[in-house]
């Protein structure tokens, strides 16, 4: 996708994309077949975001690459088994534009959406995604799973 960043180091092992600075960590499955990852079952282009420590949040940013109005959805879940320690997410999703915080959400071993439709972007705006420790201030077991979708209109 134009315009899409993730801002760390990365690493590819069987097939799978790890991202990680310290513990903070965006993975994603490159593959054509659901691949289980740490406990996780990862649909094909399945994102997870985790936070770090001292709540260092987890970030994807998506820079505009030409104006017009977008539909900006973020589909956010706790990907694990409700009965594994992984199903336990508990964390805080932000989306800003130009930091410019739009709308937040808290994950509780549960899901949630953030969706804007048609708003107007220029070139160079980014839109972001975050995610930190949530309500319990700890990142144990707060993986978080995303449904990104950024669409133009012509």
């Amino acid at each position: 996708m134009s315009g899409f960043a993730v801002w760390c180091t990365s690493t590819t092992l069987g097939g799978m994309n790890y991202v990680n600075n310290g513990l903070v960590g965006i993975n994603s499955n490159s593959q054509i077949d659901v691949q289980l990852d740490n406990g996780f079952y990862l649909k094909p282009g399945q994102l997870i975001f985790h936070p770090g420590v001292n709540n260092a949040h987890a970030c994807l940013r998506f820079t505009v690459p030409l104006a017009g109005f977008y539909d900006v959805e973020g589909i956010f879940f706790s990907p694990g088994l409700p009965s594994a320690p992984n199903g336990y997410a508990t964390t805080d999703v932000h989306l800003s534009i130009n930091n410019v915080e739009l709308r937040s959400l808290w994950i509780n071993q549960n899901s949630g959406m953030l969706i804007f439709r048609q708003i107007y972007l220029n070139v160079g705006d980014y839109v972001q995604f975050e995610i930190g420790w949530g309500q319990n201030n700890n990142y144990g077991f707060d993986t978080t799973a995303a449904n990104i979708t950024i669409v133009a209109y012509s």
